[in-house]
């Protein structure tokens, strides 16, 4: 059963985002650090684990933008933008070959700086990396975050069993946030992370 919450609006930093939705203490502390960073996920991977986080894009290409998928890209007061780039990916360990999660953004390429589009589809690096190169200004926003089968993460289910290597009924800990840049949503990001994390690098799964 999923524990998902309703978008999260109320407290002030991600972890009381988190902390409103879901029993931090019954986490392990690699995923209440990787559930509430508001740092990019492939950094904080690496320093948690001792090695190179590199992308494995599965899907990515312009589709149209479905009313009732992230809302969260809407700006206040408007409706949601007709195009978006949908991307799916695995984070994985150079050195280990662990994926370590699965993601799926939305994004609003108009709204980007023309390299960091050219990155995203023609280098495939992974979005954080290319933020921080570009020196893109921005702030992320928690909307949702829960905990359910592999199967059935939101906007990833039929896709997170096979991108982590687990079974459908394995646990998963997911989260929903939002990326704004001069004002405006630009991104939605949806990550996915198996409960069975390693805690440290070389670690083995719990």
């Amino acid at each position: 059963m999923s524990e998902a919450a309703p978008l999260l609006k109320a407290a002030a930093t991600h972890r009381e985002r988190v902390a409103a939705a879901l029993d931090l203490a019954s986490l392990p502390p690699v995923l209440r650090t990787l559930l509430t960073t508001d740092g990019t996920v492939t950094e904080t991977l690496a320093a948690l684990h001792g090695e190179e986080v590199g992308v494995r894009v599965l899907e990515q290409g312009y589709v149209p933008q479905a009313e009732d998928e992230a809302p969260e890209l809407a700006p206040a007061g408007t409706r949601v933008v007709a195009r978006v780039l949908d991307r799916t990916i695995v984070l994985v360990g150079a050195e280990s070959g662990r994926a370590y999660t699965v993601a799926r953004s939305r994004i609003v390429p108009e709204a980007l700086p023309a390299g960091l589009q050219a990155g995203l589809l023609e280098r495939r690096e992974p979005i954080g990396k290319l933020m921080l190169e570009h020196r893109l200004e921005t702030f992320r926003e928690i909307v949702d975050c829960g905990r359910c089968p592999a199967g059935r993460a939101p906007r990833l289910g039929e896709t997170a069993p096979g991108a982590l290597g687990i079974s459908a009924d394995a646990p998963v800990a997911w989260r929903t946030y939002r990326v704004i840049s001069g004002g405006r949503p630009v991104m939605s990001i949806t990550e996915v992370f198996p409960e069975n994390l390693p805690e440290s690098p070389g670690g083995a799964a719990a």
